[in-house]
Protein backbone atom coordinates (compact mmCIF):
# COMPACT_ATOMS: atom_id res chain seq x y z
CA UNK A 1 0.00 0.00 0.00
CA UNK A 2 1.45 3.36 -0.98
CA UNK A 3 2.04 5.58 2.04
CA UNK A 4 -0.13 8.36 0.56
CA UNK A 5 -3.07 5.91 0.79
CA UNK A 6 -2.54 5.53 4.56
CA UNK A 7 -5.73 7.07 6.01
CA UNK A 8 -4.18 8.99 8.96
CA UNK A 9 -1.66 10.58 6.61
CA UNK A 10 -4.41 11.39 4.11
CA UNK A 11 -6.39 13.10 6.85
CA UNK A 12 -3.42 15.19 7.97
CA UNK A 13 -2.64 16.24 4.41
CA UNK A 14 -6.27 17.25 3.95
CA UNK A 15 -6.05 19.32 7.13
CA UNK A 16 -2.90 21.02 5.89
CA UNK A 17 -4.50 21.92 2.56
CA UNK A 18 -7.58 23.21 4.42
CA UNK A 19 -5.40 25.34 6.72
CA UNK A 20 -3.60 26.76 3.69
CA UNK A 21 -6.92 27.56 2.03
CA UNK A 22 -8.36 29.20 5.14
CA UNK A 23 -5.21 31.26 5.76
CA UNK A 24 -5.14 32.39 2.14
CA UNK A 25 -8.82 33.35 2.17
CA UNK A 26 -8.34 35.38 5.35
CA UNK A 27 -5.81 37.59 3.57
CA UNK A 28 -8.68 39.28 1.74
CA UNK A 29 -10.41 40.21 4.97
CA UNK A 30 -7.18 41.43 6.56
CA UNK A 31 -6.37 43.88 3.77
CA UNK A 32 -9.00 44.15 1.03
CA UNK A 33 -7.14 47.09 -0.51
CA UNK A 34 -4.44 44.72 -1.75
CA UNK A 35 -6.99 43.13 -4.05
CA UNK A 36 -8.59 46.28 -5.46
CA UNK A 37 -8.88 46.06 -9.21
CA UNK A 38 -7.55 42.49 -9.24
CA UNK A 39 -9.95 40.24 -7.37
CA UNK A 40 -13.31 40.30 -5.69
CA UNK A 41 -13.72 38.37 -2.49
CA UNK A 42 -15.59 35.63 -4.37
CA UNK A 43 -12.94 35.31 -7.06
CA UNK A 44 -10.16 35.34 -4.44
CA UNK A 45 -11.90 32.57 -2.51
CA UNK A 46 -12.20 30.51 -5.69
CA UNK A 47 -8.51 31.05 -6.43
CA UNK A 48 -7.62 29.96 -2.89
CA UNK A 49 -9.68 26.80 -3.28
CA UNK A 50 -7.95 25.94 -6.55
CA UNK A 51 -4.54 26.64 -5.00
CA UNK A 52 -5.33 24.37 -2.04
CA UNK A 53 -6.41 21.60 -4.41
CA UNK A 54 -3.14 21.93 -6.30
CA UNK A 55 -1.18 21.94 -3.06
CA UNK A 56 -2.87 18.67 -2.08
CA UNK A 57 -1.99 17.10 -5.44
CA UNK A 58 1.61 18.30 -5.17
CA UNK A 59 1.89 16.83 -1.67
CA UNK A 60 0.70 13.47 -3.00
CA UNK A 61 3.25 13.63 -5.81
CA UNK A 62 6.05 14.55 -3.43
CA UNK A 63 5.20 11.75 -1.02
CA UNK A 64 5.09 9.27 -3.89
CA UNK A 65 8.51 10.47 -5.08
CA UNK A 66 10.08 10.26 -1.60
CA UNK A 67 8.50 6.86 -0.96
CA UNK A 68 9.98 5.57 -4.22
CA UNK A 69 13.42 6.83 -3.25
CA UNK A 70 13.01 5.23 0.18
CA UNK A 71 12.19 1.85 -1.35
CA UNK A 72 15.13 2.24 -3.73
CA UNK A 73 17.46 2.53 -0.75
CA UNK A 74 18.41 6.15 -1.46
CA UNK A 75 18.31 7.05 2.23
CA UNK A 76 20.68 4.33 3.39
Amino acid sequence: MPIQDYLPLEQELDKLADLFEDASKSEFDEDPGLFEGRSTKASWNAQCSHAADELREELNDLIEKIEGRLHDGQFA
